[in-house]
């Protein structure tokens, strides 16, 4: 990421909304040695480059890997039925964000194309055209399969198609599509010729190009849980800012009486009982208070060692680097310490060495995503993972506004039953082995029609609900 400038890799992100694809994120990584050969992440940024000029418009954040750990689009039994038929899985092509389960585009194109001469047709020529391109890449080079990893569903129906599951039923994807509105027809004339260009570099020779991309990229579907600051009770209201919850409380009376109770409970406990406070700093508000970057830090890395699954994938350079670039404006911090205090806005009162649990977020355009929660052994409060990495997650949320919290993979349960909605996540992979392809594609048609018959009957059955299909209004029997 050093050798590439930073203005020109964002400009080509501007049209993702994940924050994770910003050049300082990336930099950090590497310059962090998070992201390197030795960890198993060999970066090989791909960048489009106009045929004529040699003008940038467009780029791919790739890497090599020996494994398949940080990815979160769990392929290791492909590699243990790859390794047991004599097929080396290892290395491959990795399209994605090292570490993170968040989506977005993963083939980035500057935002002047997106907004000009690209129509829906043009733009996904231009990916399958790159997507055609890594598997010559990976089939030249001896490498076993090309992944993209959280891709947008946008993207991920260009590669592969549409999603038809078991009745043959297909299944809509979402689609931000930008608008050429403001682009006068010299522009447009001018990059649709560059666009033309960037077909003519990137295009194989076979005519069949396109549907050699239908037939051998494979989409995989998994599923997250996102809490999403709409009302089910706004109703006949089509006012994005009328339809979010007013207060915590309002959130509170989508659900049924009992859990109600249970919620109200569960946070007196944790905020009374037990005196945790919970302060929230964003920005260069985190740089105010000395020692709170090493000090989460610390957090993280005594929460992960304790985790039979647990992987450390960040250092503390990483912390401090992000901290100390243009990415600070987004990071936000939860901190729980054991003394009250007078005022919620005031952090100059917070001590780094009174803080022994937290959460470390990220915040951009309008969305909350949880990346890391922690908590220094010997000093776990039952019920304040809930409280720090949902409760008062979503009551900042609901007072600032922010449209949707996605706390990252795992842990469906309890995620669900506090109001996150399953939300079908996609990837696309093709495997160079034909044969391995096969076996891959019949267990992703497996895989595919239950995750998408689970995701509806518990969208059906959502713990936040309209009152006119639940028991809302009845009286609480406790509060």
């Amino acid at each position: 990421m050093k050798s590439i400038d930073a203005s020109e890799w964002n400009e080509c992100n501007n049209n993702t909304n994940s924050p994770f694809l910003d050049h300082s994120w990336l930099l950090c990584l590497e310059e962090s040695g998070c992201v390197n050969p030795e960890t198993g992440w060999a970066p090989q940024h791909v960048r489009i480059t106009n045929k004529g000029t040699n003008e940038v418009v467009g780029y791919v954040p790739m890497y090599i890997k020996g494994h398949s750990m940080g990815e979160f689009i769990f392929d290791n039994s492909w590699a243990e039925a790859a390794c047991q038929s004599g097929i080396t899985y290892y290395p491959k092509l990795l399209v994605a964000v090292p570490f993170t389960p968040v989506a977005g585009d993963k083939i980035l194109l500057k935002k002047a194309l997106q907004n000009g001469s690209m129509d829906c047709s043009t733009k996904k020529e231009i990916r399958r055209a790159v997507a055609n391109f890594l598997i010559e890449i990976a089939e030249s080079n001896h490498l076993s399969s090309v992944h993209f990893n959280f891709c947008s569903n946008e993207e991920a129906a260009d590669l592969t198609g549409i999603i038809i599951n078991s009745n043959n039923n297909n299944i809509e994807v979402e689609s931000d599509v930008t608008t050429n509105e403001g682009v006068s027809t010299g522009s447009k004339k001018l990059l649709t010729s560059q666009v033309q260009q960037v077909l003519e570099r990137l295009s194989p020779s076979s005519s069949s190009s396109t549907m050699q991309i239908l037939n051998d990229y494979m989409r995989r579907t998994s599923l997250q849980y996102h809490w999403t600051n709409v009302n089910p009770n706004a109703f006949g209201n089509n006012n994005e800012t009328t339809n979010k919850f007013k207060s915590f409380e309002d959130y509170l009376s989508c659900f049924k009486s009992k859990r109600r109770t249970t919620i109200r409970r569960e946070r007196r406990r944790v905020l009374e009982e037990e005196s945790i406070y919970i302060h929230i700093l964003r920005g260069t508000e985190i740089l105010q208070i000395p020692g709170l970057v090493e000090r989460m830090y610390e957090i993280y890395v005594s929460t992960v060692k304790r985790m039979v699954w647990g992987r450390q994938y960040l250092t503390l350079e990483f912390f401090q680097l992000l901290v100390q670039s243009d990415f600070c404006q987004y990071i936000c911090f939860f901190c729980a310490t054991k003394q009250q205090q007078t005022t919620t806005t005031n952090n100059q009162l917070l001590q780094a060495d009174e803080v022994f649990a937290g959460t470390f977020n990220i915040v951009k355009d309008n969305v909350f995503y949880g990346r890391y929660w922690g908590c220094l052994p010997g000093q776990e409060v039952k019920n304040l993972h809930f409280e720090t990495c949902y409760w008062s997650a979503i009551e900042y949320c609901i007072k600032q506004g922010i449209h949707r919290i996605e706390p990252g993979a795992g842990g469906g349960d309890y995620k669900w039953s506090r109001g996150f909605d399953p939300t079908l996540m996609h990837s696309t992979h093709y495997i160079c082995h034909p044969g391995l392809r096969r076996a891959v594609r019949e267990f992703l048609e497996y895989e595919t029609n239950n995750n998408i018959e689970l995701t509806e009957y518990l969208r059906a059955k959502s713990a936040v609900s309209s009152s006119s299909n639940s028991n809302n209004n009845n009286i609480d029997d406790e509060t």
